[in-house]
């Protein structure tokens, strides 16, 4: 029985041992060009202050005098579909790609709103995280933007960006 145990517990210790070293060798990347290694401790999610969300009272307001720039991060194709009147496609899985295209439309002090649909949604959040990072100091979040907009029977439209 000790043998067992011993042996079960060096095929353990092995295992172990050529996981990390196998995950820190590893060259490939994702879509995005991170590394394709498994961070072997999950570093921790900022946490949104009060001052990051938006409400939708305040979004309207701030659509209505056209003082702000509403920045849709879902896919292109989702955007296509439909999206709050106004707004530019800027998908946070496609960033690079797509930021190019509107970087001449803003200022580090230019007002943004981003927003994806759904609760859970955590592509405004990762958007707004990136704007911020390249230097734009107002970044809100309209939580679960498309349906709350919509179903306020706010300004929407369909098809690509102009």
């Amino acid at each position: 029985m000790w043998r067992s145990f011993q042996r079960s517990l060096v095929i353990a210790l092995v295992g172990a041992v050529v996981g990390v070293a196998a995950n820190a060798v590893r060259w490939d990347t994702d879509k995005q060009g991170h590394p394709g290694r498994i961070p072997l401790v999950t570093p921790p999610q900022a946490s949104l202050g009060d001052s990051d969300i938006i409400t939708l009272q305040e979004a309207r307001e701030l659509w209505e005098t056209g003082a702000v720039v509403f920045f849709d991060a879902r896919a292109a194709s989702d955007y296509e579909a439909g999206h709050i009147g106004l707004a530019l496609s800027l998908p946070v899985d496609a960033f690079e790609e797509h930021y190019t295209k509107i970087a001449g439309m803003l200022t580090p002090d230019s007002k943004v709103v981003v927003y994806c649909d759904g609760r859970e949604c955590d592509l405004s959040h990762r958007l707004a995280k990136r704007l911020h990072e390249l230097g734009y100091k107002d970044v809100r979040i309209l939580v679960n933007g498309w349906t709350v907009w919509r179903a306020a029977g706010l300004a929407t439209t369909q098809g690509a960006q102009p």
